[in-house]
């Protein structure tokens, strides 16, 4: 099987505050730490899936102020990025207020890093990819967003697999979007909030439902509680893994890119569950989305 990856889901810069507690209206608060760095669901994931031996290739746009220094810092690291290109404009931005209690509000802007150009996508990158992961809030960006459609349906036809990781902001998704993105899609995952409402979007008893011949899995995960899969023919129950948890952002996309390289290594998908869980729980060990490739792992 191929070991190349395509995530489309765009870079933002991620500001990470850690304060006491959420302010309430009208509020003054200290922040007790403050981090900045280049972030994003697709920047998570593909952190995981190169740490596990796969090929992760970023598509983004950044913007003109920002381009050369972290494109520089993602080929430090060593990430494929020949769908990384520079455009005018102002890259979006993800606040991530992290409270005492670890539970995580973000705050996000959305910049250029929406844009969607197929140009930007070499022939020998579509050649040698056989796994396409589409972030739910890369169709959060309108007119841009409806682009994407007749890409990924050519990709279908090339014999190309989807998964799609709905997102916090799945409510904010133009409703045909959203269905055809999900039709187009072999796997779905979100969280239980995420699923809740995606089944109220779409007027559904249940998300069994939607699955059909290409959509074969759908994956609630539920924090401490694991993970339950639904299959055409029955579902998995998936404990989590007990740790320490410091901030909990990242530990959906860590989730994913495990699933994704153990799809990859050909695992069973009760194996690919009980890896992504461990690896989901890990990140939920450390500050911030993820840690860079040449940092400590």
């Amino acid at each position: 099987m191929k070991q190349k990856v395509l995530l489309l889901g765009g870079c933002c810069i991620d500001e990470i505050l850690e304060c006491d507690h959420l302010p309430k209206a009208g509020d003054d608060i200290l922040i007790k730490s403050k981090k900045v760095m280049l972030g994003g669901s697709c920047l998570n994931v593909a952190t995981v899936l190169k740490r596990l031996g796969k090929e992760p290739i970023l598509y983004s746009a950044l913007g003109h102020s920002i381009f050369s220094q972290y494109k520089a810092d993602l080929i430090e690291e060593g990430f494929d990025c020949s769908c990384i290109y520079e455009v005018e404009g102002q890259t979006g931005t993800c606040t991530i207020l992290i409270d005492s209690s670890k539970e995580r509000t973000f705050l996000t802007y959305n910049g250029i890093e929406g844009q969607f150009n197929e140009d930007k996508i070499p022939l020998t990158v579509i050649d040698q990819i056989e796994w396409i992961y589409l972030s739910g809030i890369f169709l959060t960006y309108k007119d841009e967003s409806q682009k994407i459609v007749p890409f990924l349906m050519r990709m279908i036809h090339q014999g190309k697999h989807i998964f799609f990781d709905l997102g916090s902001l799945v409510d904010q998704i133009e409703i045909n979007l959203l269905k055809e993105c999900i039709e187009l899609s072999s796997i779905i995952k979100g969280n239980e909030s995420e699923i809740d409402i995606l089944v109220n979007r779409l007027h559904l008893g249940h998300i069994t439902e939607i699955l059909n011949t290409n959509l074969r899995i759908i994956i609630k995960t539920c924090g401490a509680q694991g993970s339950l899969t639904y299959l055409e023919k029955n579902s998995l129950s998936t404990p989590s893994v007990e740790v320490e948890p410091i901030d909990t952002t990242g530990s959906g996309d860590s989730f994913v890119g495990a699933f994704i390289a153990s799809l990859l290594d050909n695992l069973s998908t009760q194996e690919c569950l009980e890896i992504a869980s461990k690896f989901g729980a890990i990140a939920t060990t450390h500050a911030g989305g993820r840690i860079k490739l040449n940092e400590k792992k």
